[in-house]
Protein backbone atom coordinates (compact mmCIF):
# COMPACT_ATOMS: atom_id res chain seq x y z
CA UNK A 1 0.00 0.00 0.00
CA UNK A 2 1.40 3.42 -0.94
CA UNK A 3 2.11 5.86 1.88
CA UNK A 4 -0.46 8.38 0.61
CA UNK A 5 -3.19 5.73 0.50
CA UNK A 6 -2.27 4.49 3.97
CA UNK A 7 -2.29 8.00 5.48
CA UNK A 8 -5.56 8.80 3.74
CA UNK A 9 -7.29 5.66 5.05
CA UNK A 10 -6.00 6.10 8.61
CA UNK A 11 -7.11 9.76 8.75
CA UNK A 12 -10.44 9.02 7.07
CA UNK A 13 -11.18 6.29 9.64
CA UNK A 14 -10.31 8.66 12.49
CA UNK A 15 -12.77 11.23 11.12
CA UNK A 16 -15.37 8.46 10.77
CA UNK A 17 -14.88 7.69 14.46
CA UNK A 18 -15.44 11.35 15.34
CA UNK A 19 -18.71 11.33 13.38
CA UNK A 20 -19.85 8.25 15.29
CA UNK A 21 -19.11 9.98 18.59
CA UNK A 22 -20.91 13.17 17.56
CA UNK A 23 -24.01 11.10 16.75
CA UNK A 24 -23.98 8.85 19.81
CA UNK A 25 -22.73 5.75 17.98
CA UNK A 26 -25.95 4.96 16.04
CA UNK A 27 -26.57 1.52 14.53
CA UNK A 28 -26.40 2.99 11.06
CA UNK A 29 -22.82 4.26 11.02
CA UNK A 30 -22.51 4.80 7.29
CA UNK A 31 -20.05 7.66 6.79
CA UNK A 32 -22.22 9.75 4.47
CA UNK A 33 -25.31 9.23 6.64
CA UNK A 34 -23.37 10.41 9.71
CA UNK A 35 -22.04 13.31 7.69
CA UNK A 36 -25.58 14.40 6.77
CA UNK A 37 -26.72 14.24 10.40
CA UNK A 38 -23.68 16.07 11.71
CA UNK A 39 -24.07 18.82 9.12
CA UNK A 40 -27.38 19.81 10.70
CA UNK A 41 -25.84 20.25 14.14
CA UNK A 42 -22.23 21.28 13.81
CA UNK A 43 -20.68 24.19 11.95
CA UNK A 44 -17.30 22.50 11.49
CA UNK A 45 -19.00 19.69 9.57
CA UNK A 46 -21.13 22.14 7.55
CA UNK A 47 -18.05 24.02 6.42
CA UNK A 48 -16.21 20.87 5.33
CA UNK A 49 -19.27 18.87 4.24
CA UNK A 50 -18.69 18.99 0.48
CA UNK A 51 -15.02 18.10 0.81
CA UNK A 52 -15.69 15.22 3.16
CA UNK A 53 -18.37 13.88 0.86
CA UNK A 54 -15.88 13.89 -2.03
CA UNK A 55 -13.27 12.26 0.18
CA UNK A 56 -15.82 9.51 0.96
CA UNK A 57 -16.15 8.81 -2.78
CA UNK A 58 -12.37 8.63 -3.10
CA UNK A 59 -12.18 6.29 -0.14
CA UNK A 60 -14.77 3.99 -1.70
CA UNK A 61 -12.77 3.93 -4.91
CA UNK A 62 -9.62 3.07 -2.99
CA UNK A 63 -11.22 0.32 -0.92
CA UNK A 64 -13.66 -1.24 -3.37
CA UNK A 65 -12.15 -0.59 -6.78
CA UNK A 66 -8.58 -1.77 -6.34
CA UNK A 67 -7.42 -3.33 -9.60
CA UNK A 68 -4.79 -5.66 -8.17
CA UNK A 69 -2.33 -5.76 -5.29
CA UNK A 70 -1.22 -2.22 -4.58
CA UNK A 71 -2.52 -0.88 -7.88
CA UNK A 72 -5.45 1.42 -7.16
CA UNK A 73 -7.89 2.97 -9.60
CA UNK A 74 -7.39 6.22 -7.66
CA UNK A 75 -4.79 7.45 -5.21
CA UNK A 76 -5.05 10.61 -3.11
CA UNK A 77 -2.89 13.60 -3.97
CA UNK A 78 -0.57 14.81 -1.21
CA UNK A 79 -2.67 17.99 -0.88
CA UNK A 80 -5.82 15.91 -0.35
CA UNK A 81 -4.20 13.92 2.44
CA UNK A 82 -2.98 17.14 4.05
CA UNK A 83 -6.46 18.72 3.89
CA UNK A 84 -8.00 15.61 5.43
CA UNK A 85 -5.48 15.78 8.26
CA UNK A 86 -6.35 19.44 8.86
CA UNK A 87 -10.04 18.59 9.18
CA UNK A 88 -9.21 15.72 11.52
CA UNK A 89 -7.09 18.08 13.65
CA UNK A 90 -10.05 20.48 13.95
CA UNK A 91 -12.24 17.61 15.14
CA UNK A 92 -9.56 16.49 17.59
CA UNK A 93 -9.27 19.97 19.07
CA UNK A 94 -12.45 21.92 18.28
CA UNK A 95 -12.51 25.64 19.11
CA UNK A 96 -13.65 26.64 22.58
CA UNK A 97 -17.15 28.06 22.91
CA UNK A 98 -15.67 31.12 24.62
CA UNK A 99 -14.10 32.19 21.32
CA UNK A 100 -17.56 32.89 19.91
CA UNK A 101 -19.13 34.42 23.02
CA UNK A 102 -19.86 38.06 23.65
CA UNK A 103 -17.25 39.30 26.12
CA UNK A 104 -17.07 40.88 28.58
CA UNK A 105 -20.55 40.15 29.86
CA UNK A 106 -22.52 43.13 31.12
CA UNK A 107 -24.65 42.10 34.09
CA UNK A 108 -26.57 43.86 36.83
CA UNK A 109 -27.61 43.36 40.42
CA UNK A 110 -31.26 42.86 41.35
CA UNK A 111 -31.41 46.34 42.94
CA UNK A 112 -30.14 48.16 39.83
CA UNK A 113 -32.52 50.91 38.71
CA UNK A 114 -34.48 49.98 35.60
CA UNK A 115 -33.69 53.37 34.05
CA UNK A 116 -29.98 52.50 34.21
CA UNK A 117 -30.57 49.14 32.52
CA UNK A 118 -32.68 50.73 29.77
CA UNK A 119 -29.85 53.17 29.12
CA UNK A 120 -27.45 50.23 28.86
CA UNK A 121 -29.69 48.54 26.28
CA UNK A 122 -29.47 51.66 24.14
CA UNK A 123 -25.79 52.39 24.76
CA UNK A 124 -24.42 48.89 24.13
CA UNK A 125 -26.94 47.54 21.63
CA UNK A 126 -27.43 44.41 23.74
CA UNK A 127 -30.85 42.82 24.09
CA UNK A 128 -30.40 40.89 27.35
CA UNK A 129 -28.52 41.12 30.63
CA UNK A 130 -27.99 38.51 33.37
CA UNK A 131 -29.26 39.60 36.77
CA UNK A 132 -27.68 38.50 40.08
CA UNK A 133 -28.42 39.11 43.73
CA UNK A 134 -25.85 40.36 46.24
CA UNK A 135 -24.73 36.79 46.91
CA UNK A 136 -23.93 36.38 43.20
CA UNK A 137 -26.85 33.98 42.72
CA UNK A 138 -28.16 34.04 39.17
CA UNK A 139 -31.77 35.24 39.14
CA UNK A 140 -32.58 35.33 35.47
CA UNK A 141 -32.04 37.01 32.13
CA UNK A 142 -33.58 40.45 31.75
CA UNK A 143 -34.43 41.08 28.10
CA UNK A 144 -35.77 44.00 26.12
CA UNK A 145 -38.85 41.89 25.35
CA UNK A 146 -39.42 41.36 29.06
CA UNK A 147 -39.16 45.06 29.77
CA UNK A 148 -41.65 45.89 27.02
CA UNK A 149 -44.02 43.27 28.44
CA UNK A 150 -43.64 44.76 31.93
CA UNK A 151 -44.27 48.28 30.58
CA UNK A 152 -47.47 47.17 28.85
CA UNK A 153 -48.70 45.62 32.09
CA UNK A 154 -47.92 48.73 34.11
CA UNK A 155 -49.23 51.29 31.62
CA UNK A 156 -51.81 53.56 33.20
CA UNK A 157 -53.39 56.30 31.09
CA UNK A 158 -50.50 56.10 28.67
CA UNK A 159 -47.86 56.60 31.36
CA UNK A 160 -45.46 54.41 33.32
CA UNK A 161 -43.65 55.51 36.47
CA UNK A 162 -40.11 54.09 36.39
CA UNK A 163 -39.08 55.72 39.66
CA UNK A 164 -37.94 53.22 42.26
CA UNK A 165 -38.35 50.34 39.80
CA UNK A 166 -35.42 47.93 39.90
CA UNK A 167 -34.36 44.84 37.96
CA UNK A 168 -35.99 42.31 40.28
CA UNK A 169 -39.36 44.04 39.83
CA UNK A 170 -39.30 43.33 36.10
CA UNK A 171 -37.88 39.79 36.10
CA UNK A 172 -41.29 38.14 36.77
CA UNK A 173 -42.45 39.51 33.41
CA UNK A 174 -39.87 37.44 31.59
CA UNK A 175 -41.60 34.71 29.62
CA UNK A 176 -39.70 31.53 30.47
CA UNK A 177 -36.33 33.05 29.62
CA UNK A 178 -34.58 29.78 28.89
CA UNK A 179 -30.90 29.97 29.84
CA UNK A 180 -28.32 27.23 30.16
CA UNK A 181 -24.77 27.23 31.50
CA UNK A 182 -21.53 25.71 30.27
CA UNK A 183 -17.97 25.68 31.49
CA UNK A 184 -15.79 28.32 29.88
CA UNK A 185 -13.55 25.59 28.42
CA UNK A 186 -16.45 23.78 26.73
CA UNK A 187 -16.04 23.15 23.02
CA UNK A 188 -18.07 24.68 20.23
CA UNK A 189 -19.55 21.19 19.70
CA UNK A 190 -20.97 21.20 23.24
CA UNK A 191 -22.30 24.71 22.69
CA UNK A 192 -24.05 23.83 19.44
CA UNK A 193 -25.44 20.67 21.03
CA UNK A 194 -27.24 22.76 23.68
CA UNK A 195 -29.00 24.88 21.06
CA UNK A 196 -29.77 21.83 18.92
CA UNK A 197 -31.29 19.96 21.89
CA UNK A 198 -33.48 22.93 22.80
CA UNK A 199 -34.72 23.03 19.22
CA UNK A 200 -35.51 19.31 19.29
CA UNK A 201 -37.43 19.80 22.54
CA UNK A 202 -39.37 22.74 21.07
CA UNK A 203 -38.14 25.25 23.64
CA UNK A 204 -36.42 28.46 22.71
CA UNK A 205 -32.99 28.75 24.26
CA UNK A 206 -32.34 32.45 24.79
CA UNK A 207 -28.67 32.14 25.66
CA UNK A 208 -25.88 29.97 26.99
CA UNK A 209 -23.85 31.63 29.70
CA UNK A 210 -20.24 30.49 30.09
CA UNK A 211 -18.78 30.48 33.60
CA UNK A 212 -15.48 29.15 34.88
CA UNK A 213 -16.97 25.90 36.20
CA UNK A 214 -20.33 25.86 34.43
CA UNK A 215 -22.05 26.71 37.73
CA UNK A 216 -24.91 29.24 37.30
CA UNK A 217 -23.77 31.19 40.34
CA UNK A 218 -20.25 31.83 39.06
CA UNK A 219 -19.86 35.21 37.42
CA UNK A 220 -20.31 35.10 33.63
CA UNK A 221 -17.22 34.98 31.43
CA UNK A 222 -19.13 34.97 28.15
CA UNK A 223 -22.66 34.80 26.80
CA UNK A 224 -23.73 33.14 23.54
CA UNK A 225 -27.00 33.74 21.70
CA UNK A 226 -28.26 32.23 18.46
CA UNK A 227 -26.86 35.30 16.70
CA UNK A 228 -23.40 34.48 18.02
CA UNK A 229 -23.60 31.04 16.41
CA UNK A 230 -23.42 32.78 13.05
CA UNK A 231 -19.86 33.72 13.99
CA UNK A 232 -19.04 30.03 14.27
CA UNK A 233 -19.95 29.42 10.63
CA UNK A 234 -18.09 32.52 9.47
CA UNK A 235 -14.99 31.70 11.49
CA UNK A 236 -14.80 28.11 10.21
CA UNK A 237 -15.56 29.28 6.70
CA UNK A 238 -12.61 31.66 6.81
CA UNK A 239 -10.34 28.83 7.94
CA UNK A 240 -11.31 26.48 5.15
Amino acid sequence: MSESVEQFEITFNQIHQHLKELNGFPKNDNFVELLQRSKLKHSVIRVHFDQLKQFAKLRNAIVHERISGDFYIATPHEGVVEKLKQIKQTLDQPPEALQFATRPVLYFKEETDLTHIVEAFDQHGISQFPIYNNDRTFLGLLTNDGIVRWLSQKMVEGRVNLKQTVAKDVLPSEKHANVEFLSSNATVFELEERFETSLDENRKLKAVILTESGNPDDLPMGIVTTWDLIKVDRRDGDDS
